[in-house]
């Protein structure tokens, strides 16, 4: 790489980020708020600066180079640095209030107490409450829409006038009696006459139609909206269902996962408000929301059930 002339911005490192984590520049600049053109502008100016390819352009979306991967880490290095310097600026007034999420269970079990902790230790004055009966994305969304949350956390896509920030995400998996023999060498295992229970939630129907689509076709034997009561009935020898899996974390000793023969990921994203999103209190929650050293702290994290795109 040539020389650093002192010319390189902040805010090129910040659409640089997004477009690595959004995987395309049109999901990036929904993110930020800006338009592609002015992202490109700024990707090929730091380009220039670096004296390096650091995006493969392709018409499936763009991802990190060799180079850019590189970059990406002190990239990301950079702007929390830029963060703690703001938080340190900003310690005379101090944060304080209430900032309300409102998720899914598995993220409220698994991934937010961590974040309440650092956040407590950080900013003594903040406040954070957490409302994990969401079941639905639209819930989520209910929930922001009429004030009751200021944060909300839901599997994408969610609504376009939503102001959003990439999260992290988990597989879905076949979950199985522990009791019942496998033949490893097929595709779709065979489940005999057990019925199938199917997670009552749009999420969960779009990748069934998808499991259906590659040769899958189970006909609901019945459909609960609890994947912690689904894994129970799992596990009692009552049926076999396909769910996301951080739900089923820690995995009961009468169940066992599997697998999907066809990918089928649940991506999340930290949504609000856009008015809502620029509030001090929530940028601190959304940082801490988005540091990968507090996710990797977690059990889930530890165990590699939650990835970051």
């Amino acid at each position: 790489m040539k020389d650093f002339d002192g010319s390189m911005k902040l805010s090129q490192l910040r659409m640089f980020v997004a477009v690595a984590d959004c995987g395309g520049f049109s999901a990036a600049a929904a993110q930020l708020g800006c338009t592609q053109s002015r992202i490109s502008h700024a990707i090929a100016e730091l380009e220039g600066e670096l004296g390096a390819a650091l995006l493969l352009r392709t018409r499936a979306g763009s991802t990190p180079t060799e180079a850019g991967q590189r970059a990406l880490a002190t990239a990301r290095q950079m702007l929390r640095l830029e963060a703690d310097l703001l938080d340190t600026v900003g310690a005379g007034s101090a944060l304080r209030g209430t900032v309300r999420i409102a998720c899914f269970r598995s993220i409220g079990t698994h991934l937010l107490p961590h974040v309440v902790e650092a956040l407590a230790q950080a900013h003594p004055g903040l406040h954070v409450e957490i409302d994990d009966s969401c079941e639905e994305r639209r819930d989520v969304t209910d929930a922001l829409r009429a004030g009751r949350a200021e944060l909300g956390i839901a599997q994408l896509p969610l609504d376009a006038s939503l102001a959003s920030r990439p999260y992290l995400s988990d597989d879905y998996v076949l979950v199985l009696p522990a009791a019942l023999p496998l033949d490893e060498a097929r595709g779709w295992p065979a489940v005999g006459a057990l019925p199938f229970i199917q997670l009552g939630c749009s999420g969960a129907a779009a990748i069934l139609a998808r499991c259906r689509a590659a040769g899958f076709a189970p006909e609901p034997g019945r459909s609960l909206a609890n994947d912690t009561s689904i894994a129970a009935m799992v596990g009692r020898g009552m049926g076999y269902a396909i769910l996301p899996r951080l739900s089923t974390f820690p995995e009961p000793a009468e169940v066992r996962t599997v697998p999907l023969p066809i990918p089928a990921r649940r991506q999340f994203a930290i949504a609000a408000l856009p008015d809502v999103m620029r509030q001090p209190a929530v940028r601190a929650v959304v940082r801490s929301l988005q540091d990968r050293t507090l996710a990797a702290r977690t059990q889930a994290g530890r165990a590699g059930i939650i990835a970051w795109d």
